[in-house]
């Protein structure tokens, strides 16, 4: 298996971001990331939530500042430098990202087989496990146009979970998926958390029900600025 660096801090200085026509979502932003933690992004609507995480996944490149993981400006490396950063993060956005002209199986190993993470029967075993515990053996060797929209929307996320990334970044992961699947989802993150994967978590959500099965800090993005509201775990009221 490859070694991945182990992501400890991640910290913005003097960061610029701005989509063409449209207002700043990061101006001079300089903003250290709580970590270990699950962090709850947050804003009103157009204020780049999604971009905010697309940017930590390198998907994204600031006008100008810095990006540190650890203590390397990532907007400095190549793509090949930067590749064991990014093997150690999963990110899921919306419905994108699954090949039309492979299975759900062969979606799911893919990172697995690709990076020659694992051997090929661990990763098979791997990828027949998670199917097993979300009960979609039967869209296993369906392509995604031939899966209902809520399996297609989970097997996004669960490839998001299949490498037991450090870091999991996801932009609104319980839109579309049906409560019984959610708690199924929430309780896999949760268990690979108590074996020590994925240490941080970064998600984007309007759906408050959702983000109360987890303990989490919140980071605001408002005006091009990022601010960190800490939780009280023991006073927040949870309405499940």
């Amino acid at each position: 298996m490859g070694v991945f660096p182990n992501i400890e801090s991640i910290k913005f200085e003097g960061l610029n971001f701005t989509h063409e026509g449209h207002d700043p979502i990061l101006k001079n932003t300089d903003f250290d990331f709580p970590m270990n933690e699950i962090v709850w992004i947050k804003g009103i609507e157009g204020q780049g939530k999604s971009t905010l995480l697309q940017i930590l996944a390198g998907l994204e490149m600031p006008q100008s500042g810095l990006l540190y993981f650890n203590d390397v400006n990532v907007l400095e490396l190549t793509f090949e430098e930067f590749l064991p950063y990014r093997l150690a993060m999963g990110y899921t956005f919306d419905y994108g990202g699954l090949i039309s002209n492979r299975t759900i199986f062969d979606n799911l190993i893919l990172p697995l087989s690709y990076h020659k993470v694992l051997p090929d029967k661990e990763a098979k075993d791997r990828v027949n496990e998670i199917i097993n515990i979300f009960d979609i053996k039967k869209f296993s060797d369906e392509r995604p146009a031939h899966i209902p929209g809520r399996v297609r929307k989970l097997a996004c996320l669960l490839r998001a979970l299949v490498m037991r990334p450090q870091l999991l970044l996801m932009d609104d992961p319980s839109v579309g998926l049906g409560q019984d699947t959610l708690h199924t989802f929430v309780d896999y993150i949760h268990n690979l958390r108590k074996e020590g994967f994925i240490k941080h978590i970064f998600m984007s959500s309007y759906d408050e029900k959702y983000m109360n099965l987890f303990s989490y800090q919140i980071v605001h993005i408002d005006g091009g600025q990022l601010y960190l509201q800490r939780v009280d775990q023991e006073k927040r009221v949870v309405h499940l």
